[in-house]
């Protein structure tokens, strides 16, 4: 039955793999076409923002924003409103000029005269300070259709046509052509250095991802303003578009079919060293004065400085993977600087796009196929998942942007159909059988059962494991002062809310016995950390057995206190019982063990006792308090013990406190000191009038100071009762 099933299961492979290559036939000419780029936009966005890029030549950028505080300054220092008089970028260009600055960067079109022109023309102030500058930067931007904004001036014209730049491209290869144009008034562009577009065409969810490197006008081409202002700074006055990219001297510029290549974002406002345009011109004002600048000149040394608006009312704050709202300049800044640094992101092939998306989805069909239960299918379809994540950052990390959302969208459906598959594949037997063997096996065994027939023969194996007993303290009494349905309605919810704890550690539930609890950690699935989850559960079924002990009290039922032992060591392991019944179970020396701990709670008025075994594996991982050498009954060899108290570093100061005190009555004890152990131990009490250990060891003071223990007295406390 169980061997047919797994036979079976290369057909099931066959089916979901002939799934797997239905969604990927689908899948993957639409994603080759951009059917799904607004979605993998998103991805991309993750990307950007999850794992933002750095760049050493972010510093050679810097920014002057026209923000609130700089209109302000105008206003209260000059009773000049919005706009300004031009003569006041005349200051801070002179400035900059001197500070030493590679470029000055205006992200701003001056395509109208100055409206404080006047007696004093400041448009021709700012003009003559840009040709005294000789490094400063216009801006123009270009309209699909006529909108009168292009000069009717031939000369304008002409002066426009010549700061273009030559431009070679493939056969059939053209920028778009623009039909309008917006451009700085006559006096500006002639100052000027140089011009660049500043038109940033947003997706169609309005965030900026792309820049378009050149526009065509009139007969000429234009580079974008990052483009531009590169190319002067580097003396370059050529670009040649390739199928590739576009080539600018040294470096190739990645672009899609309509010129544009990604913007590869490195931070949000903050990235790029930003300044107010109010200190900067106060700062021109400071050395006109003879003054200390409030802005140090040598900050501009050698940068490129842009200017931008940042102020709301100004309308240039756009949305980026990053930030919803980031000024239009910082894109500008942000391109200049993937230029400088040569980095760019381009998008995976589709040779590897299509193998990556295939490995995946029949990764997929094998996790789901093959996993021994859908929850395991799920669990190695995460880690497909999680893999071709950590693939997508590795590449994005080596400006590759590899698709994320087609293929993980084509992976869950192809999850979903191949578990589909495989839940009817498995045929009605492993299922009848699933069922019968969950009533009595734990879900593990039943998984193990069904993929490993031999399982249920008779027989075990010899495994390093820790067992566990637990037992409720004066369940007799408890019994007989309910009635029978009280007292089945009361073990069962006891029962159900300990065996949760046990079930989510990983451990098995071997048996109950009354009000009794055995269970075990490390089998059937091997657990290298048997020890830690079984010392876990038990700390978390004391913490829920506080709570469930006020409960049962505020009904009126009696008071229930549980006694827990906890032993590791070699046992045996597997089906015990005849041929036609059997139990999967343990047993063993160390499981023995583990049940008179339990029983030795008593002794010490404690509640839960690891051996030393058990605390070997988890030392750094528990507080505990040494209680004794103990022998207990069947047993020759003492074995040391321990309160297990906590996890690490979870212990509440004043039981920390009390352990001290304790620890050190127990090495008065132990050295034979038995007037000094008792004060010790009082001193315990005093603190902690329930604790148990010391209880204990105050009576075992006084027995000894009555009746001292014989010179070779080797410290052993030996049990006579279980």
């Amino acid at each position: 039955m169980i061997t047919g099933h797994v036979a079976s299961k290369k057909l099931r492979l066959v089916i979901g793999s002939i799934l797997a290559g239905l969604i990927l036939v689908v899948l993957a000419p639409v994603s080759w076409i951009g059917g799904f780029d607004n979605l993998e936009y998103r991805g991309l966005d993750w990307l950007q923002s999850t794992f933002p890029g750095q760049s050493s030549h972010g510093n050679d950028i810097a920014i002057l924003y026209i923000d609130q505080k700089s209109i302000d300054f105008f206003q209260q220092s000059r009773g000049i409103g919005w706009p300004w008089p031009r003569d006041s970028y005349a200051l801070a260009v002179q400035y900059l000029k001197e500070a030493g600055a590679r470029a000055v960067v205006f992200d701003a079109i001056y395509s109208e005269p100055s409206v404080f022109a006047g007696d004093y023309n400041d448009d021709q102030a700012f003009a003559e300070a840009m040709s005294a500058s000789g490094r400063v930067f216009q801006t123009l931007t270009f309209h699909a259709k006529v909108k009168g904004g292009a000069p009717n001036d031939p000369e304008a014209l002409a002066l426009l046509a010549a700061r273009g730049t030559k431009y070679v491209g493939e056969e059939g290869a053209r920028p778009p052509e623009f039909q309008d144009v917006t451009m700085p008034i006559r006096p500006l562009a002639e100052a000027a250095l140089g011009l660049g577009a500043i038109d940033i065409e947003p997706e169609s969810d309005g965030v900026m991802r792309r820049m378009r490197l050149l526009s065509s006008f009139n007969g000429q081409v234009y580079p974008t303003l990052g483009l531009a202002v590169y190319m002067k700074i580097n003396s370059l006055d050529e670009v040649v578009q390739k199928k590739s990219g576009l080539q600018v001297g040294g470096i190739l510029v990645p672009t899609d079919d309509q010129g544009r290549t990604l913007i590869k974002y490195y931070g949000g406002e903050d990235y790029f060293q930003g300044y107010t345009m109010a200190a900067i011109i106060q700062s021109a004002l400071d050395v006109m004065e003879q003054k200390t600048p409030l802005v140090a000149p040598e900050l501009f040394r050698d940068k490129v400085v842009f200017v931008g608006a940042k102020a709301a009312g100004l309308f240039d704050l756009r949305s980026t993977p990053l930030e919803k709202s980031l000024p239009g300049v910082d894109i500008h800044a942000t391109f200049l600087n993937n230029l400088l640094a040569d980095d760019f992101l381009k998008r995976a092939s589709r040779p590897v796009r299509s193998v990556t998306m295939i490995a995946l989805l029949l990764g997929t069909v094998a996790a789901a196929i093959l996993g021994r239960s859908a929850f395991v299918g799920a669990g190695f379809t995460l880690g497909l998942s999680a893999l071709y994540l950590a693939l997508a950052v590795f590449l994005f990390n080596h400006r590759i942007w590899l698709d994320l959302i087609s293929p993980l969208g084509g992976q869950a459906l192809v999850f979903v159909g191949a578990t589909l598959v495989n839940y009817y594949g498995e045929g009605r037997q492993k299922r009848e059988v699933r069922g019968a063997f969950s009533r009595y096996l734990s879900p593990q065994v039943v998984d193990q059962v069904l993929e490993q027939p031999e399982l249920l023969s008779l027989g075990g194996s010899r495994r390093i494991m820790t067992c566990f007993f637990s037992d409720v303290a004066g369940f007799t009494s408890i019994s007989e002062a309910l009635s029978p349905e009280e007292l089945v309605h009361l073990l069962n919810r006891y029962l159900s809310l300990m065996t949760k704890v046990i079930m989510e550690s990983g451990g098995t539930v071997d048996k109950f016995e009354g009000d009794a609890i055995m269970a075990f950690w490390g089998a059937p699935l091997p657990q290298d950390d048997h020890a830690w989850r079984a010392c876990r559960a038990a700390l978390d079924q004391q913490e829920i057995m506080a709570r469930f002990r006020a409960e049962v009290l505020a009904e009126g039922l009696p008071e229930l206190r549980v006694r827990m032992g906890l032993n590791t060591g070699p046992m045996i392991v597997g089906n015990m019982g005849s041929e036609d019944r059997f139990d999967y179970t343990v047993m063993g020396d160390a499981v023995n063990l583990a049940s008179r701990l339990e029983g030795a709670n008593k002794q010490y008025g404690t509640y839960l006792m690891i051996s030393e075994s058990t605390y070997a594996e988890v030392r750094t991982l528990v507080e505990v308090r040494e209680l004794d050498l103990l022998r207990v009954k069947g047993k020759q060899e003492p074995i040391r013990v321990y309160e297990l108290m906590g996890a690490a570093g979870a212990l509440p100061p004043e039981k920390d406190r009390v352990r001290s005190v304790y620890q050190e009555g127990l090495a008065l004890y132990r050295d034979m000191d038995f007037t000094g152990a008792e004060q010790a131990f009082v001193r315990a009490l005093e603190m902690d009038p329930g604790d148990g250990p010391s209880l204990t060891y105050v009576e075992r003071c006084r027995a000894y100071r009555e009746q001292p223990p014989p010179s070779d007295w080797d410290r052993v406390f030996t049990m006579t009762t279980k």
